[in-house]
């Protein structure tokens, strides 16, 4: 672009090099991170995880979507034919949505007791279900960084390193 074409430029519509504007690519990441949000929901609902003592159905989605997105860093670092636009929507979008930590945090409170925070606010130092509730982080956070590590290895093993031409 020329310096004139920079100035005359919309600040909300930049074309990139794949056509896209800012404000597309906005859309683009709003609507797929809607059908991830959806995606999550009908996969989790059945399991009405509230009334779980440990919420599987959370952290198998997480482990899912942190695999999926492994695999996608793998792919986009080694196709170059992807649009620029891919990993916004499909990383951010998609699986940002798909993969939530507010979602981790929902599940890890509502399967303990009803009463947890009055619990701690009461005559016990470190009540039952918070060891549970820590546990569960811990592991989800050592499970899906490992599980995107190996949709990672997966995408090199399928498409290659990225460092040959």
């Amino acid at each position: 672009m020329s310096t004139s074409d920079h100035r005359t430029a919309k600040p909300w519509a930049p074309h990139r090099e794949d056509g896209l504007s800012l404000g597309a690519l906005i859309l683009a990441v709003a609507v797929a991170g809607a059908v991830g949000s959806v995606l999550r929901l009908s996969i989790g609902a059945p399991f009405e995880e509230h009334y779980m003592k440990f919420p599987w159905a959370t952290l198998m989605i997480n482990l899912g979507g942190s695999a999926a997105l492994g695999l996608l860093t793998a792919v986009a670092h080694r196709w170059r034919g992807l649009p620029s636009w891919g990993v916004p929507v499909l990383g951010t979008g998609l699986l940002g949505s798909f993969t939530t930590f507010s979602a981790v945090m929902l599940a890890a409170v509502a399967s303990q007791q009803s009463s947890l925070f009055g619990a701690v606010a009461g005559d016990e130092v470190i009540p039952a279900g918070l060891w549970e509730m820590l546990a569960y982080l811990g592991m989800g956070m050592l499970f899906c960084t490992a599980a995107a590590a190996a949709g990672i290895t997966v995408g090199r093993a399928l498409f290659g390193n990225g460092d040959e031409p």
